[in-house]
């Protein structure tokens, strides 16, 4: 596990973007249809859509990053020793 310290920080921000689809997925929109006015809802939309922005870049960054750092370590682990 110390060879994979470097991306704990990134498995928990996946980790926490499947959380929030998830509670989104359960029913975390329904408070959107319980709306008092059409000035709440629009509001609710877009922290919405900011909240699904951020977790878009969230993903794509922890994603690349795991990716680099596992694809070095396998370079580095099937390269020839001089």
């Amino acid at each position: 596990m110390n060879a994979h310290r470097d991306s704990i920080p990134s498995l928990i921000a996946l980790l926490g973007v499947a959380v929030f689809w998830a509670i989104g997925a359960i029913g975390g929109i329904s408070y959107l249809h319980n709306a008092s006015s059409p000035i709440s809802m629009l509001s609710g939309l877009y922290i919405m859509l900011a909240a699904v922005a951020l977790s878009i870049i969230i993903t794509t960054l922890a994603l690349n990053y795991l990716i680099q750092h596992f694809s070095r370590q396998r370079t580095q682990l099937h390269a020839p020793s001089p």
